[in-house]
């Protein structure tokens, strides 16, 4: 279809174009490239950085809308967990078992006050986690990356496993993985925030609200953060707003953020290092506006300017004239 549209509109034929290769040569080529004058990209934080400072190194620096780290807290409110913690459990493993947890909005970060609630939320979402059957990842080398960051949260002394998922016999198969911690050492260890680009996740078990608080100021920028809430959860809800408006693109209620839809209002971006613009989104209309820049025509006759702004608006479209919305 991509292809037959090139060729009814006259088009290059490599105008849509997909080459292979196991390394960063063809990117950094690319990137490199002065015919190129936008970059889009979606992968790990530090091939992003990297074309980044080549995009930035180049005679004529060109903008680079990196994708790259997000670990998309999801926040259990007292009283969510009390009335519905059974069903929160379920709908977080199914979000975080979504395509083997390569999803960049996949949950990889629970945060909630340390309760009775919060225990029988773990044990039922580590239980589902026992019974996740080991899928296959994309690609040999995200499944190493996958397994040295699983390795990195066993190997840490301060990190309980709580579950693991099936064994896969499967090439690079993703075991799906549960584990917590106490916020205290969240906080004291900021390897404890790197992303497991898999179907791995962290609860993070505060002492009251206001350590609740503390991590997510902690967090670096995300394309997400959830809020598993009910009605009497309000109070902290609008506490922890403020943060979560500073932190992420995209803020939910009593959903699960591997849900995106392409639509006007979707935000899929977010601070450093969700994004390397925080101004932008790469899903939903306003996507487009990353490949676009401002002209001004200033006192041009209506033969020299774009059909679109001759006087009648032919197009029908709508535009700001001296200030006020027409059409």
């Amino acid at each position: 279809a991509v292809q037959r549209a090139v060729e009814t509109r006259g088009l290059p034929e490599g105008v849509f174009s997909l080459l292979f290769g196991s390394g960063s040569e063809i990117g950094q080529a690319l990137v490199s490239d002065p015919r190129i004058q936008a970059v889009g990209f979606t992968g790990s934080r530090g091939g992003g950085t990297a074309l980044m400072k080549t995009a930035q190194n180049r005679p004529q620096p060109i903008p680079v809308y990196a994708e790259m780290s997000s670990i998309n807290p999801v926040f259990l409110l007292p009283e969510a967990l009390r009335a519905r913690g059974a069903q929160i459990a379920e709908g977080f493993v199914a979000s975080l078992n979504m395509g083997a947890g390569q999803f960049c909005t996949n949950p990889g970060l629970v945060i909630a006050v340390k309760s009775p609630e919060l225990s029988a939320f773990v044990e039922a979402a580590a239980d589902a986690v026992k019974q996740s059957a080991a899928q296959t990842m994309l690609t040999p080398g995200i499944h190493t990356a996958y397994e040295q960051g699983v390795g990195r949260l066993s190997g840490n002394g301060k990190v309980r496993e709580v579950a693991r998922g099936q064994v896969g016999e499967s090439a690079h198969p993703c075991q799906a993985g549960l584990y917590a911690t106490a916020a205290e050492d969240f906080l004291a260890d900021p390897e404890l925030q790197e992303e497991v680009f898999g179907s791995t996740s962290l609860v993070i078990e505060c002492a009251d609200q206001d350590e609740v608080r503390q991590v997510a100021s902690q967090i670096e920028g995300q394309l997400t953060a959830t809020l598993q809430m009910d009605d009497g959860d309000l109070d902290a809800a609008k506490a922890l707003l403020p943060i979560l408006e500073r932190k992420a693109g995209r803020i939910l209620a009593n959903g699960w953020p591997t849900g995106v839809e392409v639509c006007h209002a979707m935000v899929h971006g977010g601070p450093y290092p969700a994004t390397s613009d925080s101004r932008t989104t790469s899903v939903g209309s306003a996507a487009i506006f990353r490949f676009l820049r401002p002209v001004c025509y200033q006192a041009l006759p209506q033969g020299l300017l774009p059909e679109a702004l001759h006087d009648g608006n032919p197009w029908g479209v709508s535009r700001l004239v001296d200030g006020k919305r027409e059409a």
